[in-house]
């Protein structure tokens, strides 16, 4: 009777985490992030257990493994104590680069992604006679870019520094 009202709040629910906003985007990062580091640490955590006690090894990761017969025979024995080690070790090596990224964007994502999409829009050139707390905003193109660069590179005498003695 209820099945239909959650079957459609469910997928408003993931319409609205679909949505470009920050906010909703962070907090999507955020899950993802802590949900993936805590499966990580469960899967250590599973094969320090299974060093001391191999012989709870569940059936199941044995029958599953059975369908892979190359990577069952790259393996130790199950009832070996570094078989879970052996097992678990390369798939969270395999996610570790998804975790890092995943970090990265959640720590941009939010104000600091609205901050770094403002300081990208435009080009900003600072120069000597304005002070650094008010820089100068206009488009330069390459070739004026270019042409500065080289008459700066051909001025042998410059000013000395007021750090160098």
């Amino acid at each position: 009777m209820y099945e239909p009202y959650i079957v459609w709040a469910g997928l408003a629910l993931l319409f609205i985490l679909c949505l470009p906003v920050a906010g909703i985007q962070k907090l999507v990062l955020e899950i993802s992030t802590w949900a993936l580091r805590l499966t990580l640490l469960a899967l250590v955590c599973a094969a320090g257990y299974l060093w001391f006690r191999p012989g709870e090894l569940p059936a199941e990761v044995t029958d599953v493994l059975s369908g892979f017969p190359r990577v069952m025979s790259a393996l130790p024995d199950p009832m070996t104590p570094w078989f879970g080690a052996c097992v678990i070790a390369p798939v969270v090596v395999a996610l570790l680069p998804l975790l890092a990224a995943l970090d990265v964007s959640r720590k941009l994502a939010g104000r600091r992604l609205s901050r770094l999409r403002a300081l990208t829009r435009r080009p900003v050139l600072i120069t000597d006679e304005q002070p650094v707390a008010a820089p100068a905003v206009r488009r330069i193109d390459r070739r004026d870019a270019a042409a500065v660069m080289a008459s700066a590179a051909r001025k042998p005498d410059r000013a000395p520094s007021r750090w160098t003695r």
